[in-house]
């Protein structure tokens, strides 16, 4: 819901601007890595210039809220470090294979569904525009190593609930079948304790160590695609990077030009490298 500016009134549009802004993150509108709109498109729907935006947005950005990623867009902030780790976006499926891993996929469900507001917020979607929902577990060796589910924007690819996908990968699905260019993407790592849900799926205890990671996937124009959250077993997993500190550098643009990294996972028998995996 827009807000009602009061043009004439002593608060100045921007601090107005800002506080509209709060609500939608504290009350939920606006999850974590939400992307908001173009400053240009929300200008105009707010019914202000750009200038007045552009002060709104820094100083929320100055506060933490939000943070702007060049050529990207303006996101609403996580409330924990992130740490960008590698510039390829590559799949956990692409990586097997070009490891030569064995593994298996047991699709625990699949279909159109609803999502709830978080993911609606994410894929830039409205309250009753429907996602393609699948969810599966990867197998190496016979070992369940990876919970996925995902999230995809219905309008963008309708029949792929038809699609098998214990042997179909999902992103070679969107791209090849149904024409669409998975451009970029935003990742988010977090330790967590497993759940009782997680921990069943994963054969693994209640409250053992696991890694949570949430994606977010985009065309090339900047809209979403594709919601993930993963879970992967921790005693399997290993995030390693290689970074360089320039001489004269901030250490914003330090965070910006890290070179190269890789994430490890390690399989029971064996552990292996790759440049930077995530669902398919």
């Amino acid at each position: 819901m827009l807000p009602d500016l009061d043009h004439t009134g002593p608060v100045p549009l921007y601090q107005q601007i800002q506080q509209w802004i709060r609500e939608q993150i504290v009350g939920g509108a606006w999850p974590e890595h939400y992307k908001l709109k173009s400053e240009t498109d929300l200008a105009v729907e707010l019914d202000v210039n750009r200038g007045t935006l552009r002060n709104a947005i820094s100083g929320l950005i100055d506060e933490g809220l939000l943070v702007r990623i060049h050529g990207k867009g303006t996101f609403v902030a996580s409330r924990t470090v992130a740490q960008p780790l590698a510039e390829n976006l590559i799949t956990f499926t692409e990586g097997f294979l070009a490891q030569h891993i064995p593994f298996t996929t047991t699709v625990l469900h699949q279909a159109t569904v609803i999502p709830d507001p978080a993911v609606c917020s994410l894929l830039s979607l409205t309250p009753q525009e429907p996602v393609f929902f699948l969810k599966r577990i990867r197998y190496v060796k016979a070992e369940p190593l990876i919970l996925l589910e995902n999230y995809v924007v219905y309008a963008l690819c309708k029949g792929i609930e038809q699609t098998n996908f214990t042997s179909e990968s999902l992103f070679d699905t969107l791209e090849h079948r149904f024409g669409l260019t998975i451009d970029w993407g935003q990742r988010y790592f977090h330790a967590q304790a497993a759940t009782p849900e997680v921990a069943t799926a994963l054969n693994i205890e209640v409250g053992d160590p696991i890694m949570y990671i949430k994606q977010i996937v985009y065309q090339p124009d900047g809209s979403p695609i594709e919601m993930s959250n993963m879970w992967v077993r921790g005693s399997h997993f290993q995030v390693s990077a290689i970074v360089r500190r320039g001489s004269r550098r901030s250490q914003l643009n330090i965070v910006r030009d890290t070179a190269e990294a890789h994430q490890t996972i390690s399989t029971p028998a064996q552990q292996t490298s790759g440049k930077d995996h995530t669902h398919s």
